[in-house]
């Protein structure tokens, strides 16, 4: 285990164009999944991405693709092995539960965090 630890320093983007503010349950929930993350990184990390398409709306689940950014080659992006390769996506798709009704409708969830802690997490809906 890493003794790296994620900070969470940035709010989190509900969608393109509407920004808000991560409660303190949310919050709980991203920096779980940042320690699940943590584990699996290389020591030269630079950004970590977790990528959950759902097949529709309001799935239990999907496909879910947990990707590293490397310092030296950050345009780059590899597969790597969180912790746990369930858990992390399990934990995004029940945050749907804490978000207002008409934002739930969600295909697929990008959650990315960075070195120095921040993250951000972008969500997209059908058209």
């Amino acid at each position: 285990m890493r003794a790296f630890a994620l900070p969470l320093v940035l709010a989190f983007a509900a969608g393109p164009a509407l920004g808000q503010t991560a409660d303190p349950r949310e919050l709980d929930t991203i920096s779980e999944i940042g320690r699940c993350l943590v584990q699996g990184l290389p020591e030269d990390w630079a950004a970590a991405h977790m990528v959950l398409e759902l097949e529709r709306p309001g799935a239990a689940s999907g496909n879910v693709r947990y990707l590293v950014a490397r310092k030296d080659v950050p345009e780059r992006l590899e597969s790597f092995q969180p912790c746990d390769t369930q858990a992390p996506a399990h934990a995004l798709v029940e945050l749907r539960e804490r978000q207002p009704e008409d934002r739930r409708g969600w295909t697929a969830a990008r959650l990315v965090f960075e070195r120095d802690g921040s993250f951000r997490l972008s969500y997209d809906f059908p058209k």
